[in-house]
């Protein structure tokens, strides 16, 4: 049980440090480019560079959304998991490993995203597809989608669903960052625009897909902001391109505001029982308790 405990507070202090490290990072850069004074978005002025090729990436606001809802989240779930009642949760002990996984990408992700050399910029977004099948783990592992739990640990997956859900949203958006980095893709405003709409049609097909699939609304939330980013970045340049990404958003929302309140497209179950549950669930009555029983029934 110890064991157990020094573990579980281990991997709460892992992820703290590593939402403290990006969030640095990203401060560091957001001050660089602050100094430079060349750009709006909070981000090394090497990557809007390559963004302002990419008609697949947000505005800079919804990336001050996201995160610090994700990391408030993240966080209190991490000492959640750690308290001592929630050490025989089973679905805590299937998921620590997945999120440690995940937050080693973030470290990673968060140490290049604030290096402005070529290849970091080439890194950060590799890993950000890496994270992305560590990211759908953590969230089968929480068993969300599948099962049913009461108290705090069910407004603690509402974190996890974000994430999963900006991971393939960023994987999306990131990709063309590889290929404009790479000298694999010259950006062409005739071409670029057409396939631009093409892939945000597929997303948003694709997005909700993996939602009912995974039976969680919420996983749907962070595709209304990266639509509504992209829609308001393009909206003076690419008009055609911010009407896709407007109705997408739109769209979405209108799923959300009838399947959101319900918490999942289709019923589920009741959560796997920790194992003090289990054992008063599967317990049978000793001799004496079904002779006192008896004495009852014949008074």
């Amino acid at each position: 049980m110890q064991r157990t405990s020094i573990w579980r507070i281990a991997t709460a202090a892992f992820v703290l440090g590593s939402i403290i490290y990006t969030s640095r990072s990203g401060a560091k850069a957001g001050q660089r480019k602050k100094e430079q004074a060349k750009f709006n978005d909070n981000v090394l002025p090497e990557y809007e560079e390559v963004f302002e090729k990419n008609l697949l990436v947000p505005d800079g606001w919804v990336f001050g959304a996201i995160w610090p809802t994700i990391y408030a989240g993240t966080t209190a779930l991490s000492v959640y998991q750690a308290l001592p009642e929630q050490l025989n949760n089973p679905r805590f002990k299937r998921s620590m490993p997945w999120l440690l996984l995940s937050y080693t990408c973030n470290t990673l992700f968060g140490r290049f995203f604030s290096d402005p050399k070529s290849e970091s910029i080439v890194a950060s977004n590799v890993i950000t597809q890496l994270n992305l099948p560590a990211g759908l783990a953590l969230h089968n592992s929480m068993e969300i989608g599948r099962t049913d739990v009461e108290g705090p640990e069910k407004y603690l997956r509402w974190p996890v669903s974000l994430y999963a859900g900006w991971l393939t949203a960023a994987t999306v958006a990131g990709t063309p960052n590889i290929f404009l980095e790479l000298g694999w893709w010259t950006p062409n405003e005739e071409r670029d625009v057409p396939i631009a709409t093409g892939i945000l049609a597929a997303t948003g097909a694709l997005g909700y897909a993996v939602a009912r699939k995974l039976n969680d609304p919420v996983y749907m939330i962070p595709f209304v902001a990266a639509f509504a980013g992209i829609a308001t970045r393009q909206r003076d340049k690419h008009e055609s391109v911010a009407s896709v990404a407007a109705t997408l958003a739109l769209v979405y929302t209108a799923i959300l505001a009838k399947w959101l309140p319900k918490g999942h497209f289709k019923p589920v179950g009741p959560a796997e029982p920790t194992p003090s549950q289990a054992i008063v669930l599967n317990s049978t009555p000793s001799e004496d308790e079904t002779f006192h029983d008896e004495l009852v029934d014949a008074a």
